[in-house]
């Protein structure tokens, strides 16, 4: 079977990888300022970060018992630019609950592996980020706190813009992980000074995208720094492209039978990329390159461009460096003469279940349940101090003014006509897995863009039960 195919030369693929890695590649060394990387989180204000293996276990014995604690743990991303953002909603939080200690846990995953182990062993945080694949199993589990009532009781929803919290309810007309929508899409960034200096600008189709790859390469310049530790970034590309060849579904048709791999989108999407890795678009080291690593590559200028979601215009700023971060309006992808036609059809930032959750085997699962809702409200304002968008009724302004690209991105939101989702977004675990693993065999050259095709065909199918 393909599968079995697939699963070796994936494995080869990452062997090379570590051969190549230990050479001393550019983009395989360095700590960065920045956001999305899977590094070990540190201390939040005053609070302790707990490791899975230390935090204390919570069994389905131990119902809630209307106690008022003295600390709870929120399982929630904490590096980078996260550490921000985390730090400045506990000081909010301090005006509601100033005798409350909040042990801050750094998530270590994307997909809520880690939480599906400590579900099964009763050992899930008080509070905690849960994906929307993860939300349904818990659901089912019975390890989520239905939080309609305190939603009514507080009135929470009535601060957000209308409709905001819409995508969040479950299947059975309840809340069990809420967060805020913002609208933000995956795009490709750029660092203005590497640009500047080779006179280049951002490219607005494929063949321009090409000829900007070509030049950063002669100058002994990364073209793209990827993050390939994390397989989402590759795959989002590959949406990226899709949406490119006038398909705007991207990978979210895939999930539904809207669209289907062998369509001839796809295809074309997959011989780009296929084209562009053999271009040396991502270097070699990029699959042991984390996030934080890339993004310091995009800052001192080794790398010309990187790919990631539109938090990145925050995470540049907290970094010290959001001047000089441009993106592309357009999609690189599209073919000259049709740049129009794809201008506002945008990859990811389709809303999604999901957010924040509360244990409801836990021993403070109520109190736990105004605090997430206390912890949510504060860091939508921590996020729009900083400079994010936001989508609170009552205007934040940000501490320091946008970056002119940032800016610039803000006000054409409302131009953008369609987005789909990111793959995390996505509902089957066993689509997304097959699509990241067979995409990550693309980028590596280690496989053709029509066994490319073949291969997820019968995958697809697989994971969709056809």
């Amino acid at each position: 079977m393909k599968r079995k195919l697939t699963a070796s030369i994936l494995a080869a693929a990452l062997a090379v990888s570590t051969i190549l890695a230990g050479c001393g590649g550019a983009a395989d060394g360095g700590e960065s300022k920045a956001a999305q990387s899977q590094e070990a989180g540190a201390e939040a204000q005053g609070g302790e970060t707990d490791s899975a293996e230390s935090g204390p276990a919570k069994t389905t014995a131990q119902a809630d018992t209307g106690e008022v604690p003295g600390e709870l743990t929120i399982y929630t991303y904490y590096a980078d630019s996260a550490i921000a953002q985390v730090d400045r909603a506990l000081e909010i939080m301090k005006e509601t609950y100033p005798d409350l200690k909040i042990n801050i846990e750094h998530r270590t995953d994307s997909d809520g592996s880690v939480l599906k182990t400590r579900a099964a062993v009763g050992e899930l945080p008080d509070i905690f980020e849960c994906t929307g694949q993860l939300t349904d199993i818990l659901i089912k589990s019975g390890d989520l706190a239905e939080l309609d009532s305190v939603i009514e009781e507080t009135g929470f929803f009535d601060k957000y813009l209308e409709g905001n919290f819409d995508v969040k309810k479950s299947a059975d007309g309840h809340f069990y992980a809420i967060s805020s929508t913002v609208p933000e899409c995956c795009e490709v960034f750029y660092n203005k000074e590497v640009f500047e200096r080779l006179g280049l600008s951002a490219p607005q189709n494929y063949e321009e995208f090409k000829a900007v790859v070509e030049a950063l390469n002669a100058d002994g310049i990364i073209p793209l720094a990827l993050f390939a530790q994390q397989k989402w970034p590759g795959l989002q590309m590959f949406d990226m492209a899709v949406v490119g060849e006038g398909q705007p579904l991207g990978l979210t048709g895939l999930e539904d039978g809207s669209t289907k791999i062998t369509d001839p989108e796809y295809l074309e999407a997959a011989k780009k990329l296929s084209e562009l890795t053999s271009m040396g678009l991502i270097g070699k080291g990029a699959l042991n390159t984390n996030a934080s690593q890339a993004f310091e590559l995009v800052e001192t200028g080794q790398a010309g461009m990187l790919i990631n979601g539109s938090w990145f215009f925050n995470d540049a700023a907290v970094g010290g460096y959001g001047d000089n971060i441009g993106y592309f309006e357009y999609n690189p992808f599209t073919v000259a003469g049709k740049e129009e036609d794809t201008h506002w059809t945008e990859s990811g930032g389709t809303g999604s279940m999901g957010g924040y959750a509360v244990s409801a085997k836990g021993k403070y699962a109520e109190y736990s349940k105004k605090v997430l809702l206390s912890f949510l409200e504060a860091r939508d304002i921590a996020n729009a101090e900083l400079g994010s968008l936001s989508v609170l009724k009552e205007k934040v302004d940000p501490v320091e003014a946008r970056a002119e690209s940032y800016q610039h991105y803000a006000d054409n939101l409302d131009k953008i006509q369609s987005t789909t989702k990111f793959e995390w977004s996505l509902n089957n675990q066993e689509l997304i897995v097959a699509l990241e693993d067979t995409c990550e065999l693309l980028l590596t050259g280690l496989i053709t863009p029509e066994d490319f095709i073949a291969d997820l065909e019968e995958q697809i199918a697989e994971a969709l039960g056809q």
